[in-house]
């Protein structure tokens, strides 16, 4: 199985630095790696022993080491092999007789002296001095000769300062200017993020808008829907539900739909825990009288999931392109729901909200008679659908992982019957190898390791009118990535896949300190960032042209 592509920008604490290039260069070569999840501490000092794992990277015809341990202070590190390997070329050397003390930071000194000699074909110095600090010093003629060639420079007018440790970012750029690597074009962002709502309690789950309309409305996880206008919230709520939602843990209000003719009949639908910790969908109307305030009286009971523990409960509602409203439902925190089909737990149902009494099963359902699933399932092996959405003939689905991957599924929306793979597999590894049968599975297109991110959380493709650069591509992101990346998927293929960091993103922190909760989109197709303390507004760049 091929991998899955990776985002062309890794670190999100690299982003506007003069070393952002190299450093991506590097890390695309995979000669470094991060300190993080998404993050590459470019200030941070490097150590000795980071230099040497970076340099046997680097150096694809080095030989592996003999069976010579040469110091004794690294003994059972990850670094070990690659000292020993670059000792045993005569590339470094200890720090005193039998140590090499991989914890030090390195100098600045150091580093031109183990680049000069793993650059054999380096042409001596010639006459000129380019630094008064280091006269007279054992690194003096590595520093010249790699100054000559470009490849160092120094701190100051006249100045190399070689006893300074070189930090991670500074070593990154001297070693990619060493290696001669074409560094990686760096995407200036079409589009930033500005802040419309601050300061909320418990934060935003869902934003969402009937078609066409300049309101937006999202809802929070204590119970509220607010509109905004591309401005402050409306001093009154469009519907307080907070006497019916339970919101404590993963609960709350999750999911708001508006109906495909709501112009016509008012009619949202929203999904909530309840007070016993059941999942709930509603249907409700808008008053006839004052567009801008739900009426509660009209408070209709669609369908109730098998009451679960706080966690994993979906709470996406989308109605798809075929008018049939479809919700997501987590597997509740046991994974055996997921490939039950007598239960709805860990789907995607799909129901006809306009027939029947509250609703009806549409006939193309996979389980429509009730034989071999239950009639409402659409889609099966999900552990915690979050977020889902159409965009033309494809549906996308993030399903946030356990322990390996996080994943994105993009499928065709007229397929039913899909088998997502949990638990039999998260993302593209095998949760019981080498028993894992995959013929009937569906394999996500993008994947991504838990080092990077927590639990996925799925978007929309932007079909709006402000950032026409960001057209057809989709946004998504994670709860403690602090990042927010995008790609085009065409003709089964996931092209410019980036990573995109801004300043007023949320910190991730744990538990759900300050965090992102989701993404919403308006009547407009522009879309929304959602925190559990604000929600900002995807707009154009200042200098953003089309």
């Amino acid at each position: 199985m091929n991998a899955p592509p990776r985002p062309s920008s890794r670190f999100i604490d690299t982003h506007n630095s003069v070393h952002e290039a190299a450093i991506e260069t590097l890390a695309a070569a995979g000669i470094i790696s991060g300190c993080g999840p998404g993050s590459f501490c470019p200030a941070e000092e490097l150590t000795r022993s980071q230099m040497a794992t970076i340099l046997a990277r680097a150096l694809p015809d080095l030989a592996p080491s003999d069976a010579s341990d040469y110091f004794s202070d690294d003994d059972g590190s990850v670094h070990e092999t690659a000292i020993n390997a670059l000792a045993a070329a005569g590339i470094i050397s200890g720090c005193g007789p039998g140590s090499f003390c991989p914890a030090e930071e390195l100098t600045r000194s150091q580093m031109a002296t183990i680049l000069a000699r793993a650059l054999p074909d380096l042409a001596p110095s010639d006459a000129s001095d380019y630094f008064s600090d280091d006269d007279g010093s054992v690194h003096e003629t590595a520093i010249n000769a790699l100054a000559a060639a470009g490849i160092i420079s120094g701190c100051g007018p006249g100045s190399f300062c070689p006893a300074d440790p070189i930090r991670r970012d500074h070593a990154a750029a001297v070693l990619a200017r060493a290696l001669s690597l074409q560094p990686i074009p760096i995407a200036s962002s079409p589009w930033r993020l500005r802040p419309v709502v601050a300061g909320l309690d418990g934060g935003a789950t869902d934003l969402q808008a009937p078609t066409g309309d300049d309101r937006a409305f999202f809802t929070t996880r204590s119970g509220m829907i607010h509109i905004i206008t591309d401005g402050p919230v409306w001093p009154e709520p469009f519907l307080d539900l907070t006497a019916e939602v339970k919101s404590r843990g993963f609960g709350g209000l999750l999911g708001l739909a508006f109906h495909p003719d709501y112009a016509a009949n008012r009619k949202f639908f929203v999904f909530y825990t309840d007070l016993d910790g059941h999942s709930q969908i509603y249907q409700y109307q808008a008053d006839p009288q004052n567009p801008n305030r739900a009426d509660p009286s009209t408070a209709r009971h669609i369908i109730t999931f098998q009451k679960t523990f706080t966690g994993h409960l979906g709470g996406q509602l989308q109605f798809g392109p075929d008018g049939y409203l479809y919700a997501a439902v987590g597997e509740g925190l046991d994974r055996e729901n997921s490939r039950n089909t007598r239960n709805l737990l860990g789907t995607i149902i799909r129901i006809d909200v306009d027939n029947g009494d509250p609703y009806s099963i549409p006939a193309d359902n996979p389980f429509a008679d009730g034989q071999a699933g239950l009639p409402e399932i659409w889609s099966y092996g999900l552990r915690n659908p979050w977020r889902f959405s159409f965009d033309g003939p494809h549906i996308y689905i993030a399903d946030v992982g356990q322990v390996a991957l996080e994943e994105i599924n993009i499928a065709e929306a007229a397929e039913g019957a899909i088998n997502y793979g949990w638990p039999t597999m998260e993302g593209t590894h095998c949760t019981t190898p080498p028993n894992c049968d995959t013929a009937s599975l569906f394999n996500p297109q993008i994947t991504y390791p838990r080092n990077e991110g927590l639990a996925v959380i799925g978007g929309y493709v932007y079909r709006g009118k402000a950032i026409p650069k960001m057209t057809g591509h989709y946004f998504y992101s994670d709860v403690t990535g602090q990042w927010i990346r995008t790609f085009l998927y065409d003709n089964g293929q996931i092209t410019q896949h980036h990573q995109w960091s801004h300043k007023n993103l949320p910190a991730g922190t744990r538990p759900y300190g300050n965090v992102i909760h989701s993404l919403g989109i308006d009547g407009h197709g522009e879309l929304y960032i959602l925190t559990n303390r604000s929600v900002l507004k995807i707009v154009p760049a200042v200098t953003s042209v089309p």
